[in-house]
């Protein structure tokens, strides 16, 4: 934190003295994403804490949260990835309030729906509704968790919960991972691509073949089903009759790119490193303003590709992506945040008029690019 302080007063620099190059992002000094990280985690404690229930809400403000029920889980998982990366910097910080984060989404558990464990949608008791991207989100957000804390607990809830998205797979349309439990009609890139990155990061911890062998099925299929040939970059899903919805979203293109970077770091392939740096730059040209900075999509969408493209930056020491990534939270930090610290939905324009309401997801958004780029660009941490 002492480290980001020294260089106060950037927040109030323009995008145009920033600059457009890491050559001009060097002469003004790095931004203080610690520092804007801190602050964003402190809003988000302050506004969407619920101290009754030991969980975060889903939504602050509007006439209908006078009773604000608790987040959902990918909502959740993307804050436990927050407070994972927060902890990864300071962990005398943020580490007992990580635990209890990672303790209380037991609370979400499904201990034997259809015979595997998984994490629900919202807390129990209920129905069982259960995601499969939800459950490979949570999964890294665990392996994460397990990283800072080295508590095996957490690796082995990451293991069980990979299970249940495994689980999702069967050989319609010759493989692949369905979206949701209860109505498989659609395979879809949000559940497979976090599922392959899933499975190679506990491989790197556990060595246990079924997971990388699992990695490279999913790869295959969704690389053979799913992605475009012409640029590169991924669609969002496939229907069980065949037909494909050609939509494309920064995260889906983004979670391949980060397979892609660890399979090369296994095998030592450089067929992996130049996939993932073809889709980074194709996913560079079609969501990066090239005047501003921004990312023309959501937040909970685009911060993943952020953290794909410092991915290639670790690994190809590209200047191109710090600086990318550098503008592009610069632009959020000073165009799109509120009096209150707040931030839209929307990474490339601001609300106007304002939200009514917030969601958690888009401030945890927020929150975990600035402390997955200090982590990456500014501790040299991987």
């Amino acid at each position: 934190m002492q480290r980001a302080l020294t260089v106060i007063g950037f927040a109030t620099l323009s995008l145009a003295v920033y600059g457009r190059c890491a050559a001009q992002t060097a002469a003004v000094g790095p931004p203080p994403l610690e520092q804007w990280g801190e602050e964003t985690l402190a809003n988000i404690q302050r506004d969407f804490w619920r101290g009754d229930l030991g969980l975060y809400r889903e939504r602050v403000g509007g006439r209908r949260n006078r009773r604000p029920a608790p987040a959902y889980m990918w909502s959740a998982g993307v804050q436990l990835s927050a407070l994972a990366d927060a902890a990864r910097i300071e962990p005398e910080k943020h580490s007992a309030a990580l635990i209890t984060y990672a303790d209380a989404l037991d609370r979400y558990w499904q201990a034997n729906h259809n015979g595997l464990g998984g994490y629900d949608v919202l807390p129990l008791p209920k129905d069982a509704d259960r995601y499969y991207d939800d459950n490979a989100w949570i999964v890294l957000a665990l392996v994460e968790t397990y990283d800072v804390t080295r508590e095996p607990k957490y690796l082995d809830r990451a293991a069980d919960t990979l299970r249940f998205v495994l689980s999702g797979e069967d050989e319609q349309l010759g493989g692949g991972v369905y979206w949701r439990e209860n109505e498989r009609t659609s395979k879809n890139t949000c559940s497979n691509a976090p599922a392959v990155v899933a499975a190679l990061r506990l491989f790197q911890h556990t060595q246990q073949p079924q997971h990388r062998e699992a990695a490279r099925r999913i790869y295959d299929w969704t690389s053979a089903r799913l992605q475009d040939g012409e640029d590169g970059l991924f669609w969002d899903n496939v229907r069980l009759d065949g037909a494909v919805d050609r939509r494309k979203f920064t995260y889906n293109s983004a979670l391949m790119i980060r397979a892609n970077c660890l399979l090369y770091q296994l095998d030592g392939d450089n067929r992996y490193l130049a996939e993932a740096q073809r889709i980074a730059r194709a996913a560079e040209t079609r969501w990066v303003d090239s005047d501003s900075g921004a990312v023309r999509d959501t937040g909970k969408f685009a911060h993943m590709l952020l953290e794909a493209f410092l991915a290639v930056h670790r690994l190809d020491r590209d200047p191109r992506w710090r600086a990318v990534v550098e503008r592009s939270l610069v632009f959020i930090h000073d165009k799109l945040r509120d009096a209150n610290g707040r931030y839209p939905s929307r990474w490339d324009r601001p609300s106007l008029p304002p939200p009514r309401s917030y969601q958690l997801i888009d401030q945890a958004s927020v929150a975990r690019a600035y402390f997955v780029a200090a982590q990456a660009l500014h501790h040299g941490g991987d």
